[in-house]
């Protein structure tokens, strides 16, 4: 009985060995199975930040760009402005030469003697040329600083609509959010 009893002590003995080691191996699988879920999760979630960072760096990108565009056409439309006001005031300029060749040559009138109508003719187109000088320097002055006020608002406009593009939709963050794991797995 004694044999019998060892014998039987030794294959319970065995068996528990054996459910041991199936059990830790049977662990073991479920680890490593684990672990891969993990690290295709920890992968994912990598790629979709490398993706949101590329979407980031992209978008600045075509920020800069758009900006740089901004402040060239910007810089082509000052050069504009500059070149109409200098042809303005050579207009002016001419205007008042015009005058002034004018009041050289006026002629007297019927009542008058010849130098009286003289004198009156150069007293007005003198007069006539100062005001007009005076008139077309104020016209420049505020030609010129409407023209400028409007391009600087057009250029603030186009760089304020460059920068809305960088910002997100109405009610949303404009980053992709990472994945959350479900309620009650670990990370």
């Amino acid at each position: 009985m004694n044999l019998t009893l060892i014998t039987h002590l030794i294959a319970a003995a065995l068996a528990a060995a054996a459910a041991w080691f199936f059990q830790g191996a049977q662990m073991d699988a479920a680890v490593a199975k684990l672990n891969a879920t993990q690290a295709a999760q920890e992968s994912e979630r990598h790629r979709i930040a490398l993706d949101d960072a590329r979407a980031t760096f992209r978008k600045g990108e075509i920020h800069a760009r758009n900006q740089q565009e901004i402040a060239d056409a910007h810089a082509a439309q000052e050069k504009r402005r500059l070149f109409r006001l200098a042809a303005a005031a050579a207009d002016g300029e001419r205007l008042r030469k015009q005058v002034t060749e004018y009041a050289a040559t006026c002629g007297g009138g019927e009542a008058d003697s010849p130098a009286v109508a003289l004198q009156r003719c150069r007293d007005r187109a003198a007069t006539l040329g100062v005001l007009y000088g005076e008139a077309d320097s104020q016209a420049e002055a505020f030609a010129g600083a409407a023209e400028q006020h409007a391009d600087e608002v057009r250029t603030l406009m186009r760089v304020i609509q460059n920068d809305r593009t960088l910002l997100p939709l109405p009610g949303g963050l404009g980053l992709k959010a990472p994945p959350r794991p479900d309620a009650g797995s670990t990370p």
